[in-house]
This record gives structure tokens, sequence and C-alpha cells, in this order.
């Protein structure tokens, strides 16, 4: 009997596995009628998305565009007081200061890699410098309103980046502070608005979920909370000490601050008690200098304790959780207004060492 014939096949057969993986590592040519746009690769690397900007990146942006703005208002106010030959001695210290300031102040926001592009790109003499922002003010008064929107833009920030950044952001916070009252006295320009109260501190920008920003250890935060206290009880008691001995304006001058540390130091131990950090009481009576004040200490007491208290709320915004920052910025800013007229120069970053971003540090 007469078997039918078995359909013929190709010698040798493509396993419907073997196709599959050949398909995930080459490219398989589809007809141009079918495809319309050539050959396909199939299971290449999909294309990089890099994520959205996270928080910390959204305030560096706006924070190093502030700058850059300040630092090229900065060169055309002193270039039309040396055109003039008019400025005052005080103005040309305070253009001076901002000259050496801002720069500093820029690099601690940059991360590694922008440090080490702009390294390269200063080095290499055929690249083109940066022109200077379209908006960069013109005079004097408006140079002062640029500080104004970096002090408040870094106290916003300060109250929403991660730790790491808010203590550098902070800092330029306070430091601005003194900055913008310093040129507006010595420029008889522009307009100082008061500072915020800690209420006002308040989140201004939504958190983007894909990149959280973190706190620092429970550790450092009850120890620089627990620091803040003593120096704030002291530094209320030394201002009652002063009042008694004085009267007038300089005596209520001295209540009011008095009655301002205190408060601070009650609300701090507010803080520590619920947080689970050491409670600093307040004594009745503190050591003073050579056992009292002095004409000379009583003088310079008062700055030595404003700069304390700057370093130690710098520190603290650092370390705090987010709800327990606003009070620390409006401080760190307070301290540095009130070394305006005391202090004759001041930290660019105040409790800051200056250092050169490590390498690689994020993009």
């Amino acid at each position: 009997m007469h078997r039918p014939a078995r359909p013929s096949f190709p010698a040798r057969l493509v396993s419907r596995r073997r196709l599959l993986t050949v398909g995930t590592i080459g490219v398989l040519a589809l007809p141009a009628a079918l495809t319309g746009c050539g050959p396909i690769r199939l299971g290449g690397p999909a294309p990089y998305t890099p994520p959205p900007p996270g928080i910390d990146d959204l305030y560096r942006s706006d924070l190093l565009t502030l700058l850059a703005r300040a630092e090229a208002g900065r060169g055309r106010v002193a270039q039309e007081a040396d055109a003039g030959d008019a400025a005052s001695s005080a103005l040309t210290a305070a253009l001076a200061d901002l000259a050496e300031t801002l720069p500093v102040q820029r690099t601690a926001l940059l991360t590694g890699a922008q440090y080490e592009r702009e390294q390269e790109a200063a080095s290499d003499p055929a690249m083109p410098t940066s022109p200077p922002p379209p908006d960069a003010p013109e005079d004097a008064a408006g140079l002062v309103a640029v500080l104004g929107q970096l002090r408040e833009t870094a106290a916003d920030a300060a109250r929403q980046v991660s730790g790491s950044l808010a203590r550098p952001v902070v800092a330029i916070a306070a430091r601005t502070a003194w900055s913008v009252h310093v040129l507006h006295q010595a420029a008889h320009a522009g307009e100082v608005r008061d500072l915020r109260t800690s209420e006002e501190i308040r989140p201004r920008r939504e958190v983007p979920a894909t990149d959280p920003p973190s706190v620092g250890a429970e550790t450092d935060y009850h120890s620089t909370l627990e620091q803040a206290q003593q120096t704030e009880w002291y530094t209320g008691y030394v201002h009652e000490v002063l009042a008694a001995r004085t009267g007038g304006d300089a005596r209520e001058g001295h209540l009011v601050l008095r009655d301002r540390h205190r408060q601070r130091a009650e609300t701090l131990a507010t803080f520590a008690e619920e947080d689970g950090a050491p409670v600093v009481p307040r004594q009745a009576v503190y050591a003073l200098p050579d056992g009292a004040l002095e004409e000379g200490s009583a003088s310079r007491l008062p700055a030595q304790l404003a700069r304390s208290l700057l370093v130690d709320h710098v520190a603290l915004v650092g370390a705090a959780p987010f709800a327990r920052r606003p009070l620390s910025i409006v401080a760190a800013m307070q301290e540095a207004e009130t070394l305006v007229g005391r202090a004759e120069q001041m930290r660019p970053l105040p409790s800051l060492e200056v250092e050169d971003p490590p390498p690689g540090d994020g993009d």
C-alpha cells in the first residue's frame, strides 16, 4: 500500500525558543511594508528617562540663579561706582565683601559633578564664558532686592530640603540677612523687608514623591538641640544683667532680647521633651566672664553670644526634623541681623568650613 507523501520542511528547523532567543539579542528584520520605519530592535535597553528633579535639586537651581543675578548686579554697581568716583568707603567695602562671599556660597551649592564640569571649563580657554543673567539688577536698589529674594528663598529651602543641604542653605540665608542690611545702609538705596516669623516659614513647594528629602541622625538632632537650649538660656540671663545696669533705650533693648531668648529656650525645651531629647532647665544664676561684666566684656559679650547662637541654630536646622526647623531658621537670621553694626566681617558660610565638593557627588 502506497503511503501519502509527507510534507517537506527545510532541512534545518529553528525551534520557537531559539527564534525568541535570537530575536532578543539581534535585529529582526520585518518587511518594510509592515514596519514602515525599517528594522526594529527587540529586547534592547529602553531609552533612559531621567527622574524628575527632587526638592533638593529644585531649590538648588533657584538659589544658584539668584546668586548669579546677585553677582552680576554686584559687578554692575561696582563699575558704576568706580566710573562715578563717588562711592563711599562703606559701599566699596560692602561690594568687596559680596565679591568674596557670593562665589563661596555658589560653590557650596554645586554638586560634585557640577563642580568638576566647571573646573574643566575654566581650564579650557576655548570654552565661552557664561553671559550675565538677563534679569540681573542694574543698580544698588536692585541688588538689595535680589539679596532680599535670596534670603527668603534660602529660608524657604532650609525648611524643606535634606538635612545635609539645609545647613549650608540656612547659613546662606543668615549671611544674606547680614549682607543685605550692610549694603542697604552703605548705598542708602532699596528697601529691606522685616524677617518673617517662624509660623510663616512653611512648605512652599510640593515635594516630588520620586526623590524625597532626608533628615540626619537622631543623635545629632538631640545634641544640637541641647546645645541651643543652653546658649539661649545663658544669653537671656546676660541681657537681663545688662538691662539692670543700663537705662533708657539700651535697657529696653536688652529686655526685649532677654524675652526673645527665653521664649526660644522654652520652645526648644518643649521640642526636647516631646522628641525624647535632653531638656535643659533654666538656672537662676550663670557664671559671667571674670565673675562680673566689666565695661569691656559687657560691650563685647552680646556680639559673641549672637555669633554662638548663629552657629548653634545653623547646626540645629541641619539636624532637626522638618517641622522643627522654622524656629532655628528665623533665629539664625535674627542673630545675623543683631551683628549688623557690631561685626565688621562675617564668614561667607557661618558655622561651616569652606570646602570643595567631593568629586562625583551627584549630578
